[in-house]
């Protein structure tokens, strides 16, 4: 007879949660599929009032990428991403949830994906038009509307610039804590001259 907290138990629960978690992937890109998404979205919505922290939504698009193409670009997804974040990909829409991100963490990531797919997959993935959207505790979004708004904000725009529509997202205080790390780091650069 073999003991609840055996180590054959264990094991099989472990075989039996991977196995849950790979049929969820889809399997060019690795990325979750968009059915686990749409559910891990409603989940994290419900956490906002309880824990009293953003959520940002992104959405990637890329058409026109090959298999390879979308299997190297799973792996840069999923390389920037944070234990508690979730990328899962339909068609040529790649969408993330990022909790506890703010607007300025939400520019700051997606700054760093886009120059890490340059890097990576070539110019096909260099620049994706991207769309973004912010669920704050007190708003009570749903997962509709968080889409929705994330859809309708789909372009190119320049990370590097202060101001501009954040699709969303308050930038009020990002704005101002990007000119101060800018300004330290033109201080620096000061420095290492004189």
């Amino acid at each position: 007879m073999i003991e609840e907290n055996s180590p054959e138990v264990a094991l099989k629960k472990l075989t039996v949660i991977s196995e849950q978690a790979a049929c969820c992937l889809e399997p060019e890109s690795g990325l979750y599929h968009h059915l686990h998404f749409r559910a891990v979205l409603n989940q994290e919505l419900a956490r906002l009032d309880r824990w009293e922290r953003p959520l940002s939504l992104v959405l990637l698009e890329m058409p026109g990428l090959s298999a390879a193409d979308w299997a190297a670009v799973g792996r840069v997804v999923r390389a920037s991403l944070r234990r508690i974040d979730l990328a899962a990909r339909k068609d040529n829409l790649v969408a993330v949830i990022l909790p506890d991100a703010d607007a300025l963490r939400c520019r700051r990531w997606l700054a760093e994906l886009t120059a890490d797919l340059a890097r990576t997959v070539g110019p096909a993935a260099a620049l994706p038009a991207y769309g973004r959207a912010l669920a704050r505790p007190w708003e009570g979004r749903q997962a509709e509307e968080l889409m929705t708004l994330a859809k309708n904000s789909l372009g190119h725009e320049d990370l590097t610039a202060d101001g501009g529509d954040d699709h969303g997202l308050d930038m009020t205080s990002a704005t101002a804590i990007a000119a101060d790390e800018r300004n330290l780091l033109f201080d620096g650069f000061r420095a290492l001259k004189n």
